[in-house]
Parts: structure tokens; sequence; C-alpha cells
């Protein structure tokens, strides 16, 4: 689990009103620049996708576990928002798919 420093809050949401999409099979990562030291993070899983709770945390941790994993640039802040069919991939496959989304939106900023 990330420190709750690096997690995202409701009030955070309003700066990504205007921002670009990375768009994959399974999720939709949102990216936007922050001031060094500002970076957080977040990971959303409707209820409307997957209606257990148990589901949708695990797929919050697996999502939090990969991004405590790889160390990435600065300057970024974003936003997961997991799609149906997350669960039935493994996790190298989900891990695999977040980090080509992850380099797609960086080159775009």
């Amino acid at each position: 689990m990330l420190p709750k420093a690096k997690r995202l809050t409701t009030k955070d949401f309003k700066q990504f009103q205007r921002t670009f999409f990375v768009h994959t099979p399974r999720l939709t990562l949102r990216c936007i620049r922050v001031p060094v030291g500002k970076e957080k993070f977040a990971v959303i899983v409707s209820a409307s996708t997957y209606k257990k709770a148990v589901d949708r945390n695990l797929l919050r941790r697996r999502m939090y576990h990969i991004i405590a994993k790889h160390p990435f640039q600065p300057q970024k802040t974003l936003t997961v928002t997991l799609k149906k069919g997350a669960l039935d991939i493994t996790f190298k496959e989900l891990e695999q798919e977040f980090l080509m989304a992850v380099k797609q939106a960086v080159r775009r900023l």
C-alpha cells in the first residue's frame, strides 16, 4: 500500500478536469504535471464494474503494489481507472499493461 501522503484525496481530483487519457484494454490512465515532491497516485475501481468489494479491493491492492514497486519520473500525478477484464488477467500482465500506459503518458507530457 502506498503511504497516505502519496495517495490522492477527493479535493485533488479537481486538477484532472483538463487532462489527457491513455486507454488500454483493461485500464485508463490520466496524468498531469505537478511540482517536485507533490507526486500522488489514485486507483479507481468502480462498483458498477465489479460488484463485489473483495474484487475491487484486490484490484486496488494489486495496482498500488505495482505503483510502489516501480519508480516513476518526478512531477507526475496519476490516476488509474480499472475496466472490466482486469481481474481476468494475471498480475504480471496487468503490470505490463500499466507500464506500457505510463510510457505513453510520459511521452505525451
